[in-house]
Parts: structure tokens; sequence; C-alpha cells
């Protein structure tokens, strides 16, 4: 894997717990031996607004269209041409797309789609002729969305989607259909699809590959970042052993958090550390695009599931040789502690910081070797249980290496 890469989700759907459960249905020439080199159609729905997994900008703009008692519209994008159907209150989320087929055959595609069951259909007087269902499976926003294992991979610029799941290979042409690539392109040797996949969930911009090998049906999904990023995770793509999947399910808070995933601007100073089965995080910095508005501090608990922990705001730094400090609510994900993070910055000479908490315990907190300010440390501690502004108060007092007291707060 690219030594850039990060790992910042891994999951696994079953299909017993699919969601959302509902179906798209692949049309397509079964006479072919690659299903997606001749006309094609999908019917599904979105999860979401037109804007997730509905048509995409076209320069032409959409021509309304009569669908039985509605109307829809239709939207050439490239070499696929959407037409959304009148459904949820105006809200264009359910959809026919095709390639190869005339305005005409998509319209009357649509008047016969049927989106209102668990899976979509057509019926077979609005099937355009020499297409037959091909496939049957969710998702219907694109791959990523699917079921079995996921991963999420981060860069400061770039998040990538990795899909397997054990599946029949034909799983590839309905994934594929979402990619801009009605000739196909090899990958890792197997057929497979490559290209723009602005008509997923992750929006205009996505670029993605999708295949099927050894019983296996794989995407690479990418939302910024650059095609050399993801044939590098497409190539380095390999079976794992069991002991490598606990360790990259663990990566997560087994290494040092970067400051955005803290919600810190870039360069801030963070200190953090592992309790139990989650880390904790605080840091203190300034944002070099808005310098003026002062010093940030942020604070986040990190565990193996994917979790909104993570918080920001302003943070008032103490004159120089002073404690500067302050409190902040954690909320974590269900089983995982809430508490309080005690974070902030000591003053020149500090060599260790206790924080006395609420019940009674003292605590040392976690040092940095630097500070915002020359000879500064920052610090903190995180309090399973604490509620800030609550269940204080917490005195933290800083002494330097010959043990003298050289300041303190309460909190």
């Amino acid at each position: 894997m690219p030594v850039d890469l990060r790992l910042t989700e891994f999951s696994y759907n079953p299909p017993a717990r699919a969601y959302p459960p509902a179906m798209a249905t692949l049309y397509g020439d079964p006479a072919l031996p690659d299903t997606l080199d001749g006309p094609v159609l999908l019917v599904g729905s979105s999860i979401g607004s037109a804007v997730r997994g509905g048509p995409p900008d076209s320069p032409e703009g959409p021509r309304d269209v009569d669908i039985g008692d509605g109307t829809g519209f239709l939207v050439h994008d490239g070499n696929t041409t959407w037409v959304a159907l009148p459904e949820f209150d105006n809200d264009y989320v359910a959809f026919v797309i095709g390639r190869g087929l005339s305005d005409e055959q998509m319209v009357e595609a649509a008047e016969a789609a049927d989106v209102s069951t668990d899976t979509a259909t057509v019926a077979p007087a609005g099937i355009p002729a020499g297409l037959e269902p091909l496939l049957v499976s969710s998702p219907r926003d694109g791959p990523y969305l699917g079921v079995g294992e996921r991963l999420r991979l981060g860069t400061d610029s770039a998040t990538i989607f990795v899909s397997a799941v054990k599946a029949d290979p034909r799983l590839a042409a309905l994934w594929g259909f979402w990619a801009d690539d009605p000739g196909g392109t090899l990958v890792r040797g197997q057929p497979g699809s490559v290209g723009q996949m602005d008509g997923i969930g992750l929006g205009q911009g996505a670029r993605g590959r999708v295949w099927a090998e050894n019983g296996v049906v794989l995407s690479v999904i990418a939302y910024g970042g650059s095609d050399e990023l993801i044939d590098q995770v497409v190539e380095s793509l390999r079976i794992g052993t069991a002991a490598e999947l606990e360790a990259m399910r663990l990566a997560s808070i087994t290494r040092e958090p970067k400051p955005h995933e803290v919600g810190c601007p870039p360069g801030a100073l963070i200190v953090s550390a592992i309790v139990d089965d989650y880390r904790w995080a605080f840091g203190v910095g300034v944002d070099p695009d808005y310098p003026d508005e002062g010093a940030q501090s942020c604070s986040a608990l990190i565990t193996v599931d994917p979790s909104d922990g993570a918080g920001s705001g302003s943070f008032a730094l103490a004159p120089l040789g002073q404690l500067s400090g302050m409190t902040s609510f954690a909320d974590g994900p269900p089983d995982h502690p809430a508490g309080t993070t005690v974070g902030g910055v000591a003053p020149p000479g500090t060599d260790r910081v206790t924080i006395l908490g609420p019940d009674g315990v003292s605590v040392d907190a976690v040092l940095s070797v630097n500070g915002p300010r020359p000879g500064e440390r920052l610090f903190g501690q995180f309090f399973p249980g604490s509620s800030a502004g609550v269940d204080g108060p917490y005195a933290i007092t800083a002494f330097d290496a010959a043990g003298t007291v050289l300041a303190t707060l309460t909190l």
C-alpha cells in the first residue's frame, strides 16, 4: 500500500444486513461475453436527494419528458442517457440510465419502470429489444455503498474506498456500469471498467476501477487524488492473514493522529494516548489561512469504528510563563466512554504536568516536545465519564525538572 495512505475505516456489511435493501436491475444482451459492450439499461433509485446518485450536471441541461401521469426529465451525460422519474414529491431520486439506446427507448423504459418495491424493474413491454435482466443487486448508488468488506483510505487530499465481496463475477458488470468506460479496460489482467463515476453517491469527481478476480468482485473508487495513486492501491491489493486484518483494524488507534483527523488546522501540535480500545487526542494550532483568528484547539476520541468524536474551537493563550488550559466534552461512538479532554499549554521550563480530577485522583498529563511558543509544551489528558463544566474542577500544576511548581490553573 502507498506509504502516505492511512486507513480511516474498516467495515464488513454482510448481505443479511445490507442497507439500503432496495436493489437495482441491470439489463443487457446476454449473448455478449462482456455484457457492458452492447446496449445496457439500469433502473434504480437513489438513497438521498437528486445530487446523490441522481443525474449529473450536463452542459445541454435537462429536457422535460412526460412519464405516465407525471413529468420527469432526460439528460445526456457523455455516453449515458438519464431519465429521472417523477417520484418522491418531485425530488428525482428514481431513474433509468442507458447506453447505446435512443431517447425514445429510454422514455419507454422509464414509463414501464417500477421502483415501488425492494427490486426496481422495467415491465417487459418497456425493455428495449434484445435486452434481458442480467443482474439484480444492491447498491443503487455505486459500488462503495454495497455489501461486503470495505476499506476507507485517506491522504491529506484524497479519500479512497476499496470494496470487496464474494459474489457472481457478473456483479462487476453492475458495479462497472457506473464507470464512463463502455469499451471496458483490463484491471489486474481481468476484464473491468475504469473511469469517471460521476453518477454515484460520491458526486461528480469520483473515479474508479471495477473488476472480478478469483471469485471476488472488487472496486477502488477515489474522491480526490491522482490516477497513479488509485493504480497503486489496485496493484497492492491481496488476500491478507488474520493477523494483518487485526493490525489493519487497529491501525486507526495505534498510529499518531494527523491534525486534520482531530479537527485541527495544518501544522497543529497534537498530544494523544491510547486507553483500552480507543485513543484520545488534543491539539493546538493556528490556521495558516486565517492567522489573525489566533490559536485554535481540537480534540477527538478515535476508535476502530468510524465516529464523529472530533471537535474544534478557539483557544486563548495566556501570557508567556503562565498555564493555558481548557476542557472539552468528548462523546465517542456506542459502547465507548464519553468523557472530558483536559488540555492546554505549559510554560517554558515545564518537565511535568499533573491534573487533579473531580474524583480526587491526580494523573500525569501527556506532554509534547515543543509548544506554540519557544520553550512551551502542549499537555493533555482524558477523563472517562466526566462532563466538561459539570463534573469539574480540574486542578492543573506545571513543574520543572527539580519538582518546583512553575504555574497552576483550575478549570
